[in-house]
């Protein structure tokens, strides 16, 4: 999930940087999660399987001014929209 999210938002960032003439010289990005293992091996119903908590931090050269304009922009990855407001998924598994 957290290299779906770094895909997304930087290239959430890069495409709508250039559609509004927003200049990039280099972009990283580092993300750290909260996940309980104990959840994900199954060994506890009181543990969600998922992630707690994610932290996402781009360094970004760029001018100044661009800084709040990213930050706005990052909001339009459907990865992040997915992660931060709850979104339904059905899973069918079916035999071949």
């Amino acid at each position: 999930l957290l290299h779906a999210l770094a895909g997304c938002l930087t290239t959430t960032l890069v495409y709508h940087a250039a559609v509004r003439g927003i200049k990039i010289d280099a972009l990283e990005s580092e993300l750290e999660g909260d996940l309980d293992i104990r959840g994900f091996l199954g060994l506890s119903n009181t543990v969600r399987s998922g992630f707690e908590n994610i932290r996402v931090n781009f360094k970004v050269k760029t001018d100044a001014d661009n800084i709040e304009k990213l930050k706005a922009l990052s909001k339009l990855s459907p990865v992040f929209d997915m992660t931060s407001h709850g979104t339904n998924v059905q899973v069918n598994i079916e035999r071949k």
